[in-house]
């Protein structure tokens, strides 16, 4: 039987090796771009087993799949310290020019020149340094973390980006910086080429798939606890896109009225204001995972507007979450009202 990280592997449309231990798997070691595309102007040319940038701006984006739930390692080394390119990550859809993926995605940016809402690590004016690890003209390790609606970058060791969906962002100044607003919980990702006086080079690009809860008790990062809370947190937030990389397609909601919403049906009310929660205080959650099911049940403390009915209630809830292909999504959705004390 094939290892998951193995089974993921196939998926990316790239060879599996003999050995993967570290679970690392390259998208890009030196050989050809199978799989890769370039959109917009300027390209990338391939010299001694290694990308180089060539004008722009433009980009080379990975075709296969969209990532998230991983860590995605880029190995890079700038011609001097004003070098401009980046790492494009949770693009929603296939891009087909340059902008979409600036406004619609995050791009993690390289210039060690830049001030610390620009410089290497950070999601281009949107987060501030926590520190600037860049070494201009040597080769440079950073590593992104795609944890559902989180995201993490480090650079040679030294964590520059910890960001979570719907924290403070700066607002927009220039025309070049990226549209504001909530990114996917997974995309396609890219490498930028900027300008003929911007020189990159790219050694590898490789993903690793994020550990995953494999019993009741396991310590494992990001495990179905951590996602459920996510879930309770972006209801009370009214944060459907969260809320859309956390919940199956085929969701059956059931509320505690009786009342069953699909994803589609549950997310529309919400996001049109039919369904407001102001507090959901979950007491006693107890989690059990068998395999790529797992069972989440507990007491909740909910204050909802419900279709202009303010409620004030204790519910009994089960939850189902599964995996499927290396992500945790949430299936179903039992409530029981408690009688009032």
């Amino acid at each position: 039987m094939m290892k998951p990280v193995m089974l993921l592997f196939a998926a990316l449309g790239v060879a599996v090796p003999a050995v993967a231990d570290s679970g690392w798997q390259p998208i890009f070691d030196g050989g050809g771009l199978t799989g890769w595309e370039q959109v917009g102007p300027g390209k990338f040319v391939l010299e001694d087993g290694l990308l180089k940038t060539q004008g722009g701006m433009g980009m080379l984006w990975f075709t296969p799949r969209k990532i998230g739930n991983a860590t995605i390692r880029i190995v890079y080394k700038t011609a001097n310290k004003a070098a401009n390119s980046g790492v494009f990550i949770r693009i929603p859809e296939k891009p087909t020019e340059p902008w979409m993926p600036v406004n619609r995605g995050y791009e993690v940016q390289i210039d060690d020149s830049e001030n610390d809402n620009h410089v290497t690590g950070v999601l281009y004016s949107l987060t501030k340094a926590m520190a600037r690890p860049g070494k201009p003209g040597e080769w440079n390790e950073m590593e992104i973390t795609l944890d559902g609606p989180r995201t993490v970058v480090v650079v040679n060791g030294a964590k520059v980006t910890d960001y979570t969906e719907g924290q403070p962002v700066p607002p927009k100044v220039e025309t070049w910086e990226p549209d504001r607003g909530p990114r996917a919980m997974e995309g396609y990702i890219g490498l930028q080429n900027h300008s003929d006086k911007d020189v990159v080079w790219f050694k590898e690009v490789s993903i690793r798939p994020l550990p995953l809860a494999s019993g009741p008790h396991s310590a494992s990062e990001p495990d179905v606890r951590t996602l459920d809370a996510r879930r309770f947190d972006a209801m009370v937030k009214g944060d459907t896109a969260a809320l859309d990389g956390l919940l199956a397609d085929d969701l059956v909601y059931t509320h505690a009225s009786g009342k069953v919403d699909s994803k589609a049906s549950f997310l529309d009310d919400i996001k049109t204001g039919q369904l407001r929660y102001k507090v959901i205080r979950p007491e006693d959650p107890k989690l059990s995972v068998y395999g790529d099911t797992a069972v989440a049940t507990g007491l909740a403390a909910v204050e909802v507007n419900n279709h202009g009915q303010e409620l004030n209630m204790k519910l009994r809830y089960t939850d189902v979450w599964v995996n499927r292909g290396g992500k945790w999504q949430m299936v179903a959705w039992q409530a029981t009202r408690l009688p009032n004390p």
